[in-house]
């Protein structure tokens, strides 16, 4: 009797189900407690179960525990900063100190997603949301117990192998080969390249948007830069930022229509698990498509924590992601002027082609 053949749609909705659970169960929760102001920091927190989500348990196991620590210590950070009074200037150097230890952590993991959007994602919006001191121990329990829950979900699957995959092999997706990590990667020129085109992108663009009087929302030009900006060794293309824009425009006109029907806290909850889980089996296939789930994800759920209009988000959304993908593509021209100079590529612009 011969095996059936794995079928490739198992690898997305293995991952896709794993990522809408470790998001959504805690969203849920605050709901029900009536807490939806702290839903920000549940979203934040279930992104853990994204990292490492192809290579095998142990290793899986180490990767997910830093990407956990790293996003609660990016909530912490900007939990800080919101404390302080969310002052600008603090808000910057906390973001440049992100953006060095995200880079850092995810080139050295090697891991998937290899971009610092998450964490950088987790603390602009931790270091937006208005707190007071005593809400400090109800914050640091969420985001304490979302990451332990998320990293739970990501390793569940080790014990749903252990008992069904002997009887039905086919059924669950091949796992990548082991990784082999070094430290030895820090003390690369091409990662300080990387860090630097980050943090420059991220400071630019931040920078003009603070500058427009008439937008709010400018770490929405921050994000849009740091997602659109390839990882170590990955080439940067204007496709990705074209496909960020487009799929943001057309998920911003998604989540206006939802918010405009005024959704109740529980539609929020459905949405965020909808957008997580097909947001997850696109993202390998098209950056555009993903943005139309992950867009509407990131809005509705930000909104439950800071309340607006959901026009004026339209606006703010569209433009700033705008403003950031053309910081991305000067970035992009101004990389390939030095390369074409000095002979050989930035450590972020290398012959690997990445869309």
């Amino acid at each position: 009797m011969t095996t059936p053949a794995h079928s490739t749609r198992t690898v997305n909705l293995e991952g896709a189900a794993r990522a809408a659970i470790a998001g959504g169960a805690p969203l849920a929760l605050l709901i029900a407690l009536g807490m939806p102001e702290y839903a920000a920091f549940a979203m934040f927190a279930g992104f853990t179960a994204i990292f490492g989500a192809t290579e095998p348990y142990r290793q899986r196991a180490v990767t997910t525990g830093v990407a956990g620590t790293m996003q609660a210590l990016c909530m912490f950070a900007g939990v800080a900063v919101s404390l302080a009074g969310s002052q600008l200037w603090l808000q910057t150097v906390g973001l440049v100190a992100v953006l060095v230890v995200a880079v850092c952590t995810l080139s050295a993991l090697q891991t998937i997603p290899a971009q610092p959007i998450f964490p950088t994602f987790a603390f602009v919006v931790s270091a937006l949301v208005p707190l007071k001191p005593s809400d400090l121990p109800l914050v640091t329990t969420i985001i304490v117990c979302s990451v332990v829950w998320a990293w739970l979900v990501a390793m569940s699957g080790s014990v749903l192998r252990l008992v069904f995959h002997p009887r039905a092999p086919h059924r669950f997706r091949p796992l990548a080969p082991r990784k082999h990590r070094s430290l030895a990667v820090l003390r690369t020129p091409a990662l300080w390249e990387t860090v630097g085109l980050n943090v420059v992108g991220a400071l630019v663009a931040g920078g003009v948007a603070e500058t427009i009087p008439w937008l709010g929302h400018p770490y929405w030009a921050v994000i849009a830069v740091v997602s659109t900006l390839p990882a170590l060794r990955q080439r940067h293309t204007v496709v990705r930022a074209f496909q960020r824009f487009i799929g943001t425009i057309g998920g911003t006109v998604i989540a206006v229509g939802i918010l405009l029907l005024e959704p109740s806290a529980w539609w929020i909850v459905v949405i965020a698990v909808i957008g997580q889980f097909f947001a997850e089996i696109f993202v390998a296939r098209n950056y555009a498509v993903t943005l139309l789930f992950l867009t509407p994800l990131a809005l509705a759920v930000s909104w439950l924590s800071l309340p607006e209009a959901p026009e004026l988000l339209a606006l703010d959304r569209v433009a700033q992601t705008t403003l950031g993908a053309l910081v991305s593509v000067a970035l992009l021209l101004v990389g390939r002027a030095i390369e074409r100079r000095r002979g050989r590529a930035l450590g972020a612009t290398s012959a690997i082609r990445t869309v």
